[in-house]
């Protein structure tokens, strides 16, 4: 089995324990994750207008990709943990065990499974998808995440303290 399937397997059976008490009672926390929520609709948004997405399937369904193995290291524990709040928060799931060989973990049929992307690939605009989407886009796409990355950082931070506490970390 995969080392890194292991690995994120253990650290949700670890994790999901918690989610709901951060939730529910940690109004700082959940104001936050609303407004992670948010800032990541409007990036979404934003990569969708300026057809990055339809341009990335259409890649993906001609063989090339992205996503290659080893990628999902670069989810922090943190991020992984504010994924799993976003999920359980919308009623949805998030399965690892259905995964395409020798991509990233967390590359499913529809794209990237996880809500809250690793920064490495909220960042990356291969050369084809650069020149594909011109400079103006890509400034705009850029200036769009900009909000999401300021509150994930704030809640990383936040986190690193509370799961320290909690002995997750």
């Amino acid at each position: 089995m995969r080392e890194s399937l292991i690995y994120f397997k253990n650290l949700k059976l670890a994790l999901e324990p918690i989610v709901s008490t951060f939730l529910t009672k940690d109004s700082l926390f959940f104001r936050r994750l609303k407004d992670l929520d948010l800032a990541l609709e409007k990036s979404r948004s934003a990569l969708r207008e300026s057809e990055a997405f339809d341009f990335c399937r259409a890649c993906g369904a001609k063989g090339g990709t992205c996503c290659g193995e080893g990628l999902e290291w670069k989810l922090r524990p943190e991020e992984f943990f504010l994924n799993l709040c976003l999920f359980y928060w919308k009623k949805r799931s998030l399965i690892l065990e259905d995964f395409q060989e020798n991509t990233c973990l967390f590359l499913g049929e529809g794209g990237c499974k996880l809500e809250l992307v690793p920064l490495l690939c909220r960042n990356f605009f291969c050369r084809e998808l650069s020149d594909f989407l011109g400079i103006k886009k890509l400034r705009e796409i850029q200036a769009s995440l900009e909000d999401e990355a300021k509150v994930t950082f704030q809640l990383c931070e936040y986190l690193k303290g509370r799961l320290r506490d909690e002995g997750l970390l």
